[in-house]
């Protein structure tokens, strides 16, 4: 039953997201922008976000990296990055790949042009001081974040995986970060699953204990993408070019120089402790990988997870929302994941 409602909340979310016609909420009207500079410089217009996992791209405007491209970086707010693209609002937008997958088959006008810079699960479950075991979970409140989405899928795997099952558990949506964060440290649910810097921190100031880390239940679960509408896809590609270039050099450059980009990264993050900081990037740096190409197995692997969890009905051709043509063949490597968790 909770596995239809889920779905149901998220359909019902998404519908609302394609439906929208006009502004979402953006900071600055992008209505009638040609993409282009007063100076003819190109626009690549992303997502406002300080979340910490975003940051590398600010750092990479700030070492000029984009300026190499002839692009000029705005950051603009939107309620929803599938509506953005699909409307013009942003040049690019990251985020999950199955929901993404579902939003292109449901007929939003959009595709996947490239991984992110890390695509495999970057979750890890928490709980609150007490827990010492899967088994204590029984019968507690996890959050999941939001309902259908793949941080709900790792949380189910997870405690499948170590003989909890999820029908024994309360599962309830209590958002992401800072939220998330809030819901376990004022007892609002006895574990949850999150991001980084979240999990260190707890660590840090004794306010939770890690259980689990997504990426070594579900190792070939494709979780993070680049989407871009098909009107730039059509009418821009070298911008989409030169844009993946910028972007893979960023996190490139911040992975290979922790010297220079933690500190930087710890002043961004002010209010983190900053030991935080600097266990989050140690905990997550093995999938930290930076190579842009989307593999094939990993995205049917993903269905067939989505389809088993009953949050997608049946396969579909992932492969016609799917458009690599864009991405800088410098950064591409081999596909490696993680031994999986036995």
């Amino acid at each position: 039953m909770f596995k239809k409602r889920s779905l149901a909340v998220f359909a019902g979310a998404l519908a609302l997201a394609l439906a929208a016609t006009g502004c979402s909420g953006t900071v600055e009207s992008l209505a009638g922008d040609s993409g282009s500079s007063s100076d003819g410089r190109s626009v690549l217009t992303l997502q406002d976000s300080t979340s910490y996992t975003q940051l590398p791209i600010r750092f990479g405007v700030e070492k000029g990296f984009f300026d190499e491209e002839d692009l000029d970086v705005k950051f603009t707010q939107v309620q929803d990055a599938v509506t953005g693209v699909a409307t013009g609002e942003l040049t690019l937008a990251f985020g999950p790949t199955s929901n993404y997958l579902r939003g292109a088959e449901k007929g939003a006008p959009i595709k996947i042009v490239s991984s992110a810079f890390r695509s495999k699960g970057p979750f890890f479950l928490i709980a609150r001081p007490g827990i010492k075991s899967f088994a204590d979970l029984r019968g507690k409140t996890i959050g999941i974040a939001t309902a259908g989405s793949s941080m709900e899928t790792y949380t189910r795997k997870i405690l499948s995986a170590n003989g909890v099952d999820p029908d024994d558990v309360s599962f309830i949506a209590n958002g992401v970060n800072e939220q998330a964060y809030g819901t376990l440290t004022s007892g609002q649910v006895d574990a949850t699953i999150i991001h980084q810097p979240f999990p260190a921190l707890g660590e840090l100031q004794g306010k939770s204990v890690t259980l689990a880390r997504g990426w070594d239940y579900l190792p070939t679960y494709h979780t993070g993408v680049l989407i871009a509408g098909n009107n730039v896809i059509d009418n821009d590609p070298d911008l989409l070019r030169r844009s993946l270039r910028a972007y893979f050099k960023a996190y490139t450059y911040a992975k290979e120089h922790y010297d220079e980009y933690l500190p930087w990264l710890k002043s961004k993050l002010g209010t983190i402790d900053p030991k935080a900081v600097e266990l989050a990037l140690r905990q997550e740096d093995d999938i930290w990988d930076n190579n842009p190409a989307v593999d094939p197995v990993a995205i049917r692997d993903t269905q067939d997870i989505e389809i088993e969890m009953g949050l997608q009905d049946g396969p579909y051709d992932a492969g016609k929302y799917i458009d690599t043509q864009f991405i800088p063949q410098e950064y591409v490597k081999d596909f490696t994941y993680p031994r999986p968790a036995r």
